[in-house]
């Protein structure tokens, strides 16, 4: 009987120890990078210090410290990194102009244009979808740009021609 306890001993221990091994293995993946909440009317823009009022003017940067920096204004937001260029970014978060819904920076497409009244004056929105984009750039003589040209346009700032 003791020969017998022995063996269904070992037997649980390495049950025991293949179970960890499994348990370890099948550990979540790092989840993808969520948007800020933002309380609108309260919360401040981290390059200006104003209150954050409209959903779809509001962009954000989330760093690699886990830290959000939260914007009033996309303008805002690029000149907050113009003026950090040393911050390690996770993720850029815009909200769609249309739809006000969080929408991931690197996916989105940017419109620049005079005519339009953003917080800061900067006259720059984003959309989910490029096709919106470029309706919205024709009909408001605005220019199309993806996030990597929009944050050269902000690090190195040229004369822009506005059709």
């Amino acid at each position: 009987m003791n020969h017998l306890s022995g063996y269904t001993s070992r037997k649980l221990t390495i049950l025991a120890i293949l179970l960890l091994i499994l348990l370890s293995a099948c550990t979540a993946p790092a989840s993808e990078p969520q948007p800020p909440d933002i309380a609108y009317g309260q919360d401040l823009c981290d390059q200006c210090g104003m209150v954050i009022g409209e959903a779809r003017f509001a962009a954000a940067i989330l760093l690699s410290s886990g830290k959000y920096l939260k914007f009033d204004d996309i303008g805002e937001m690029l000149s907050y990194f113009k003026a950090n260029p040393e911050i390690q970014v996770e993720a850029w978060f815009v909200h769609d102009y249309t739809s006000e819904e969080w929408v991931r920076g690197e996916n989105a497409s940017f419109v620049r244009s005079a005519s339009l009244q953003t917080p800061m004056g900067t006259g720059i929105v984003a959309f989910k979808e490029r096709a919106e984009a470029d309706k919205f750039a024709a009909e408001n003589s605005g220019v199309v740009f993806n996030l990597e040209e929009i944050l050269a346009m902000a690090v190195n700032p040229k004369p822009m021609h506005m059709p």
